[in-house]
């Protein structure tokens, strides 16, 4: 069964993403309609008609958004690999080798704290570690500050 599935996945993957949303609008649009009739043929309420399908809509949405995130997670750099950092970012890393605290981080690059806390964020996500002196060490590692 497991290998069907993938096989089944594997197939899946080589259709256009074009086809494959336009599908799954098809089949959205079949299900509304066929509720549509059903709703109707009971005389409801409009509202309740529009609710079930923002419903469907936020359901779509929120597994749209779950798979996106499974798909991004999945492409994370591993332990092994050299990351790829900007300029401003190995700016920041030598910065924090010397010791810089935020506050100079930010006037020797005139930027405000806020933003330095911002990049040093998205620096401690690409290196996959939790603060300054984890970020040094690794950097240090991967050879990306000049000793």
């Amino acid at each position: 069964m497991k290998k069907y599935l993938q096989k089944l996945q594997q197939q899946i993957t080589t259709i256009p993403i074009v086809i494959r949303y336009g599908t799954l609008l098809a089949l959205a649009l079949v299900c509304i309609k066929t509720l549509e009739y059903q709703v109707f043929s009971f005389r409801l309420n409009q509202q309740l008609y529009i609710g079930i399908i923002a419903s469907f809509f936020l359901f779509l949405g929120v597994a749209a958004t779950y798979l996106w995130r499974r798909f991004n997670d999945s492409h994370v750099i591993t332990n092994n690999t050299v990351p790829i950092l900007t300029i401003k970012e190995l700016k920041l890393l030598q910065g924090l080798a010397q010791g810089l605290t935020n506050q100079q981080l930010a006037d020797a690059t005139f930027l405000s704290v806020n933003t330095i806390k911002t990049q040093l964020k998205s620096l401690y996500r690409k290196l996959l570690v939790k603060n300054r002196s984890e970020a040094v060490a690794k950097a240090k590692n991967l050879n990306l500050l000049e000793l």
